[in-house]
């Protein structure tokens, strides 16, 4: 009965939520070893105070070519993606706003027969309002 009443004191410490989308596209990728890097800017659509609780992420590419390696980054940390969708609370507690970039880089050195065709980028960015 007691973690029944704890239950519900946490859930009023925290606010109402809400999930920003975001949209980018990948470029073409033609040099192995190159970090190629995606601007994934939430808009000023997140409320003043909010933080973000985890990141929704998807991209596409043409895969006819090498798999990327692929890294979500905010401004002070970054997070390995092990693959194509998924989702992450790793960067849990930054402003709902922090800019986000996905990096991809294709494994090995030099320029490639064909490139990569470039896709698309998506991402949620699922907050929280923290009360005061």
């Amino acid at each position: 009965m007691a973690a029944a009443l704890t239950l519900p004191v946490a859930l009023v410490e925290a606010g109402p939520g809400g999930a920003i989308p975001v949209q980018a596209s990948i470029p073409d990728m033609v040099q192995k070893g190159w970090e190629y890097r995606v601007a994934l800017v939430p808009s000023a659509s997140a409320p003043a105070g909010s933080q973000l609780t985890d990141v929704s992420w998807r991209y596409e590419l043409a895969m006819d070519g090498p798999v990327p390696a692929a890294w979500l980054c905010a401004p002070s940390d970054c997070v390995a993606l092990p693959m194509a969708r998924g989702s992450t609370d790793a960067l849990a507690g930054l402003p709902a706003d922090t800019p986000l970039s996905l990096h991809l880089v294709l494994p090995g050195e030099g320029m490639l027969k064909r490139p990569v065709r470039g896709g698309t980028a998506q991402v949620f960015v699922n907050y929280q309002m923290q009360d005061r």
